[in-house]
């Protein structure tokens, strides 16, 4: 009789994940279930956000050497040319 009681208090562990489109709320169950919904019905919203993005980081981030206006492609390259600046710097 005590077992019975026991397995009655304490609740099965379910794992209900919720996803939720950022779009149009929708809920769903899977992370893929949700994706799947959104790459079909949110495309072009999803496109324009991209783009916006892309547009974003190109103005945000310039590899451009403020001192002598030399520009890189990567941002590192640009730190360790500016040491370069500091090199100057301290040789005057």
């Amino acid at each position: 009789m005590g077992k019975a009681v026991e397995s009655e208090e304490i609740p099965k562990y379910r794992d209900i994940r919720r996803y939720f489109c950022q779009y149009c709320g929708i809920c769903r169950s899977k992370k893929t279930l949700i994706t799947s919904h959104i790459n079909l019905h949110h495309k072009e919203e999803v496109e324009k956000a991209r783009d916006e993005k892309d547009h974003e980081a190109e103005v945000g981030k310039s590899n451009t050497c403020e001192e002598c206006g030399a520009s890189f492609k990567k941002h590192a390259y640009l730190l360790q040319h500016m040491q370069s600046h500091s090199l100057e710097d301290n040789n005057l």
